[in-house]
């Protein structure tokens, strides 16, 4: 009986950490992706804070990626720049890519998230 109740406590607990990882790693991907998108635009200062900001603020849910994507491709075309959505959609996958690559190497203590 302790045995099955130990199987169940640590999969509680992978489950938990899974999750706040998968919530770290979308929060550092969109940090990421408003930074692009600012260099993008040719955007810096308090300007690019701010779009980070906006971008961080967006309601995780099923559309979120396509909120992101849209608000960064307003801030954009209100520059007169064009970045296809196959264009967009790549940079997003690649900050993706580099924010897990980051947390794997150095991932952030419980103490630090808190």
């Amino acid at each position: 009986m302790t045995t099955m109740h130990d199987r169940e406590n640590a999969f509680e607990a992978k489950f938990a950490h899974d999750e706040e990882f998968r919530f770290l790693m979308d929060a550092r991907r969109d940090k990421l992706f408003a930074h692009w998108a600012a260099a993008t635009a040719g955007i810096a200062g308090a300007a690019e804070d701010a779009l980070v900001s906006d971008v961080l603020g967006i309601a995780n849910g099923p559309e979120h990626d396509a909120g992101i994507l849209g608000h960064v491709r307003g801030v954009l075309a209100g520059r007169g720049i064009t970045v296809a959505e196959a264009d967009m959609v790549a940079a997003l996958h690649r900050c993706s890519k580099q924010a897990f690559a980051q947390l794997s190497a150095d991932p952030p203590r419980h103490s630090e998230i808190v």
